[in-house]
């Protein structure tokens, strides 16, 4: 359970850095050669160094934003070998983005492995549920190709 445990701080750290736009500390939540993918915007990023040059592009455009993450759920790959997990965390985002209030909800697929400085992402995936811009509302079935 404390690799449960461990996994969920890592979840919790990351909305926090995006929460407090701390770009400077989220390079320590991933791996070097890890990946973030958001499908429905065609993004595929390959390494740590690039993920964390596109989040702060993103997070530039919000003037306020708070991520929540809600439930999720933690599989760890092997009992006898706890070093790689996967997960699976519902968030939602609100604030103001491009000075247009902004409401997201999503989920989180995500891959993780053990480094002697803890667990750390080395896949994750977002993708889009809910999107409120302003007036506009656009919303989008679970992805048939998760589990």
């Amino acid at each position: 359970m404390r690799q449960k445990f461990e996994i969920h701080e890592l979840v919790a750290r990351f909305a926090d850095c995006v929460n407090r736009k701390a770009m400077d500390e989220m390079p320590h939540l991933f791996t070097p050669d890890a990946v973030l993918d958001i499908p429905g915007f065609s993004q595929h990023i390959v390494g740590r160094d690039n993920i964390i040059t596109f989040l702060t592009d993103i997070l530039s455009l919000w003037s306020g934003i708070v991520q929540a993450v809600h439930s999720g759920t933690v599989v760890l790959v092997s009992d006898t070998h706890p070093q790689r997990a996967t997960g699976r965390w519902y968030l939602s985002e609100f604030g103001v983005k491009e000075n247009v209030d902004t409401y997201v909800g999503g989920v989180y697929s995500d891959d993780y492995v053990r480094t002697a400085s803890g667990f750390r992402f080395t896949r994750r995936r977002f993708d889009l549920l809910y999107l409120r811009a302003g007036t506009s509302v656009t919303a989008q079935p679970f992805p048939s190709d998760l589990p």
